[in-house]
């Protein structure tokens, strides 16, 4: 009988480094947000988690994951420590360019899913695709696919006889996020009530879980803006950015003593709530490419 807690996914966030300008993104890699992972550099830690918790599903995003030197590491060391397969969440830009990618998919029922920001590019993405698949190839549109009425969506499946699978679908509209810029390299954050705030969290709406280096994080921001904070130094008063860093993380050294009460806590709101936006707004996006560096 398996004891573990068993929730319905998790999201390991592997990189803060994107290649892609992308207005709006919730995880902030539109900006030169900097910073990776190693499999390595974690794989104990997870080993001991996979003891205590187990996911229906397992993603692996960043930034662009295909972008972290490791991320074959990363996608069969989780294949090894949970025995799931491992969905890798990607731009689709890089997917030509990561030696050994293919390899990981084939047998092991893991599947690159790619969130295309400009659907005037999907032609050209397409035969990415094409010459991404090795073996004789099908393609599936999905059923039941609808999106925003003022902008199209579309969801296909691509996938070969060696077992390798690449999903699509249209990501092209984005929701305001918790970064205010107000000029170059220069934010602020909201200071609005955190129960509003929390209300109308698509994090916490659709339990976007985190994994980062090694930690149970309740979402992205309270992760990610912390560590934005320390490579630009938001424009916060002292008492803000006393509690923007206050946020504890669930560690593996924790989980017996506080395991419990955080689980249990985990999808109400948090003080650090108070930073995001409450009155949501969703526009479409234009991404172009950007210089990068790990």
């Amino acid at each position: 009988m398996d004891n573990r807690r068993t929730l319905g996914k998790i999201e390991f966030y592997i990189t803060n480094v994107c290649n892609l300008t992308c207005e709006d993104c919730n995880r902030f890699n539109n900006f030169k947000f900097s910073g990776w992972q190693r499999w390595q550099d974690y794989a104990d830690i997870y080993a001991q988690w996979a003891k205590k918790i187990t996911f229906d599903k397992i993603t692996i995003l960043g930034g662009e994951p295909l972008l972290n030197p490791t991320i074959c590491d990363w996608i069969l060391g989780i294949n090894n420590t949970w025995h799931k397969p491992v969905q890798i969440l990607s731009n689709g830009t890089r997917l030509n360019h990561v030696d050994g990618l293919y390899n990981t998919l084939v047998n092991r029922k893991n599947w690159i899913g790619v969130s295309l920001h400009n659907v005037n590019e999907f032609d050209g993405f397409e035969k990415e695709v094409y010459k991404f698949l090795k073996g004789s190839f099908k393609k599936k549109e999905e059923e039941n696919f609808t999106g925003n009425k003022k902008f199209p969506a579309f969801s296909y499946n691509y996938s070969d006889n060696n077992g390798a699978m690449v999903s699509v679908y249209c990501q092209d509209t984005f929701i305001n996020t918790p970064l205010i810029q107000t000029a170059p390299d220069q934010f602020k954050l909201y200071n609005n009530d955190p129960v509003k705030s929390h209300s109308v969290c698509g994090f916490a709406k659709h339990k976007n879980y985190h994994f980062i280096k090694g930690k149970f994080y309740k979402c992205g921001p309270s992760a990610l803006l912390p560590e934005f904070d320390q490579q630009f130094n938001i424009d916060l008063s002292d008492e803000d950015r006393q509690l923007l860093h206050a946020y504890q993380p669930l560690s593996i050294d924790r989980y017996d003593e506080h395991g419990a009460e955080f689980f249990d806590n985990l999808d109400q709101p948090i003080p650090q709530c108070k930073f995001c936006p409450y009155e949501i707004s969703a526009k479409k996006i234009f991404p172009i490419s950007k210089e990068f560096s790990l």
